[in-house]
């Protein structure tokens, strides 16, 4: 198909979904608390010390399954410091994950069938990275590969006036993501040498290099001073959007 491909995550760095995930986190956590719980619609009336919390930590999650489990260490109060911190307490947590996976979904489904304008203002693009998507004309040689379901990235798309392909968004679990990301190449017969992929999670490049893939970590997004320090010990350059715009033209 091609010699080279543009790959690119999609939360933290296309998509700012933060607020939504903390809406729906919240709910999801009252629910499972409280079957009668009434759900919150209108994200000002949470205080601001807990988004901006959940926003601080949100660069320690990999996944779906880690928002209850970052929403229960702040009601702990336990001291997540780091992405060890975060991982020692997810773990401890395991047999409840499912669970907690199932719930988060459920409410972010309640939200799209009963309140998705909502839903949709709540998943704002980055102000550069959303304009370079919306002034292409042809999204043939890029691909996104995402922890977030297909039809949730198309709907926001969709709301932005991006007519994205459905089927260049793959969605794939966080442990997947390095091994989905080599087939994807494979069957595109792409040259990992020319390809380039952009991440907010320091873990998947240090992967993607080994594959000799052109791999980049964001400065914007939910990238943490661990994450940056890593980037520099194993050669990762960290890209702004513009950089970040003016790689994705050339493809």
């Amino acid at each position: 198909m091609t010699t080279g491909m543009f790959i690119t995550d999609f939360d933290g760095v296309v998509c700012d979904s933060v607020t939504e995930c903390f809406l729906v986190t919240y709910n999801a956590r009252g629910k499972l608390r409280n079957s009668s719980f009434e759900r919150v619609r209108e994200i000002e009336t949470l205080p601001v010390e807990q988004r901006q919390e959940f926003r601080r930590l949100r660069v320690y999650l990999k996944g779906a399954e880690d928002f209850i489990p970052l929403l229960m260490s702040m009601e702990q109060g336990i001291d997540v410091k780091d992405q060890e911190s975060f991982d020692r307490f997810k773990e401890s947590l395991q047999a409840e994950l499912p669970e907690f996976l199932a719930a988060f979904y459920a409410e972010r489904d309640f939200l799209l069938q009963h309140e998705k304008e909502l839903w949709l203002s709540l998943n704002p693009l980055f102000d550069k990275v959303g304009t370079a998507f919306q002034e292409r004309e042809s999204f043939e040689n890029l691909r996104v590969l995402t922890t977030k379901r297909q039809i949730d990235a198309c709907e926001i798309f969709k709301f932005q006036g991006i007519d994205f392909p459905e089927e260049y968004i793959l969605y794939v679990k966080a442990a997947d993501k390095p091994q989905r990301l080599s087939e994807l190449l494979a069957t595109y017969k792409a040259t990992c040498e020319k390809s380039i992929y952009v991440e907010d999670q320091v873990d998947f490049l240090v992967a993607s290099q080994k594959q000799n893939i052109a791999s980049f970590l964001t400065d914007w997004g939910y990238v943490s001073p661990e994450q940056r320090e890593r980037a520099a010990q194993n050669g990762i350059p960290m890209i702004s959007q513009d950089r970040y715009c003016e790689l994705l033209s050339r493809f």
